[in-house]
């Protein structure tokens, strides 16, 4: 732990063969990334903003966001991500005390990032730096990257104020796998199944579109993130049924999920060996 509140972060290295566009991308922790091959086209508000391979740029959370993500051939699409709680962007904000944050979260390049800060985003990356360091170092190097970040014109936007949707996806990102209720839901938050109905549906959303879209987000992740097999990543997102699973992905994405991966379609039983490629938080 970096203290008593903040976890250590995750880094994913993202890989994917097909080009595709996702929309309605959602984070639960902003992500500092760097395209490592390929192109990343990131939409919010009908603006785009371009990332070629090599360049830096701050993902916000909470933001449904579409990314279009297209490899260059002959290698495959990569992005490097790091999942960073929001609550060290606002430390390190305060810190250099003249940072203007913007109004609202939206995504941001990294212009010109020195070698200084890429060689320190590569260390906060690899798997165990951070986790050597006393937690308050650790903390210093983090709030040290941001502050590159932000003088390079990736500010991270004011946090907004956090609806009942993204608790609520939140709670469900920690156990993917469950099998969650209305009820269950209810009862975490304090509250009548009625009137958790009334509150999603005032934010113009469900429980059950909610527990899906979650579910296909953390599917997006593990298919990008790692090599798992396909009938393991049903299994860790709630489904059963590898079919079911498939047609479900396809409905959200538009695209079936071996796509992603650039793999040949093919039958596969759960329970083959798994090489984890990094950390599965994030579908940048």
């Amino acid at each position: 732990m970096l203290d008593d509140v903040f976890p250590i972060p995750t880094r994913a290295l993202i890989r994917q063969g097909g080009r595709a566009c996702f929309y309605r991308l959602v984070n639960t922790s902003p992500l500092l990334i760097q395209v490592q091959s390929g192109t990343k086209i990131v939409m919010a508000d009908d603006k785009a903003l371009r990332f070629e391979a090599g360049a830096y740029g701050l993902l916000p959370d909470y933001r449904p966001l579409t990314m279009e993500n297209i490899p260059k051939a002959p290698q495959k699409y990569q992005t490097l991500a790091l999942a960073v709680p929001r609550p060290l962007f606002e430390d390190a904000y305060i810190s250099m005390g003249s940072v203007a944050v913007p109004s609202r979260p939206l995504p941001a390049s990294a212009s010109h990032l020195p070698e200084e800060a890429a060689a320190l985003f590569d260390y906060c990356c690899q798997p165990g730096n951070l986790t050597r360091l006393p937690g308050a170092i650790a903390k210093a190097r983090l709030m040290e990257l941001i502050t590159w970040f932000a003088l390079c014109g990736a500010v991270l936007g004011q946090c907004q104020s956090p609806r009942l949707e993204d608790r609520l996806r939140q709670m469900i990102e920690g156990d993917t796998a469950f099998d969650w209720t209305l009820g269950q839901a209810a009862r975490a938050f304090n509250m009548s199944e009625a009137t958790l109905r009334r509150k999603l549906a005032a934010e113009k959303t469900g429980f059950s579109e909610i527990l899906s879209d979650t579910r296909m987000n953390r599917a997006l992740a593990l298919i990008q993130t790692t090599t798992l097999p396909m009938a393991q990543v049903a299994l860790e997102v709630g489904y059963d049924s590898p079919s079911q699973f498939s047609a479900r992905f396809k409905e959200r994405f538009g695209v079936n999920p071996r796509y992603v991966r650039g793999e040949p379609e093919r039958f596969e039983r759960i329970g083959a060996e798994v090489e984890h490629s990094g950390a599965d938080a994030s579908a940048p």
